[in-house]
């Protein structure tokens, strides 16, 4: 199985959908996409990530699915609203400002800052349907790999998504913890991410080929 993490263009937040920027990255990313031999196609359901996938599409005869959870994750203080507090990324540069560290490992879950924040509930949330998704492609997650079942079919997949899903789904497949992946990569707008997973064996684990490749849009960064 290969899949593909593509993050949208430049947003407009506010409107959820693409800048005047980010609609001519969502073309030069059309453009470095066109000949990946894709199987499926799977869209976020916000509009920035939609707005980025549809132009892509015009290449592919392949009708994508939009999927609730692959929205980007949610954070935010639980007797809140979503979003009421700073992001992962914002607390990371406070952290280092403040403490010259991160929450390490798994530790972020406890961290003061941190434990009362909406954000470890959605990313477990977002890994269960993640690995629901793997099973119904023939993969079963057991330790830190997938046993590869009969009905693997060695898919080609593309999610057009989110910087904060795709680094919460990557890191889970790398076995690598969410904080500390989304503390040391970062991913440009309409990057694209390349994981493996070799299906010719009977357990295999994730590889990533390349992480945040944006090489497509030049000066338009």
């Amino acid at each position: 199985m290969v899949i593909y993490f593509i993050r949208h263009g430049d947003p407009n937040y506010e409107d959820d959908c693409l800048t005047e920027k980010g609609v001519k990255q969502a073309e030069l990313l059309a453009e470095r996409v066109k000949n990946l031999k894709l199987d499926e196609v799977y869209f976020s359901p916000q509009g920035r990530a939609t707005q980025t996938g549809q132009t892509c599409m015009k290449y592919f005869d392949i009708k994508p699915v939009t999927k609730e959870w692959m929205k980007e994750l949610e954070w935010g203080d639980l007797s809140g609203n979503a979003y009421s507090t700073e992001s992962p990324w914002a607390l990371t540069d406070e952290f280092l400002k403040t403490r010259r560290s991160y929450p390490a490992g798994e530790s972020w879950k406890d961290d003061p800052e941190i434990k009362n924040d909406r954000i470890i509930g959605d990313v477990e949330r977002r890994e269960k349907c993640f690995e629901e998704f793997m099973a119904e492609h023939g993969l079963i997650r057991e330790g830190q790999g997938y046993v590869v079942t009969k009905e693997a079919k060695n898919k080609t997949i593309a999610i057009f998504c989110h910087g904060g899903l795709s680094s919460a789904l990557i890191a889970h497949l790398l076995n690598i913890p969410f904080w500390q992946y989304a503390a040391h990569f970062h991913i440009e707008m309409t990057g694209i991410m390349k994981i493996y997973i070799d299906e010719s064996v009977d357990y295999s684990i994730a590889k990533a080929v390349f992480l945040n490749s944006y090489e497509h849009l030049g000066s338009l960064v």
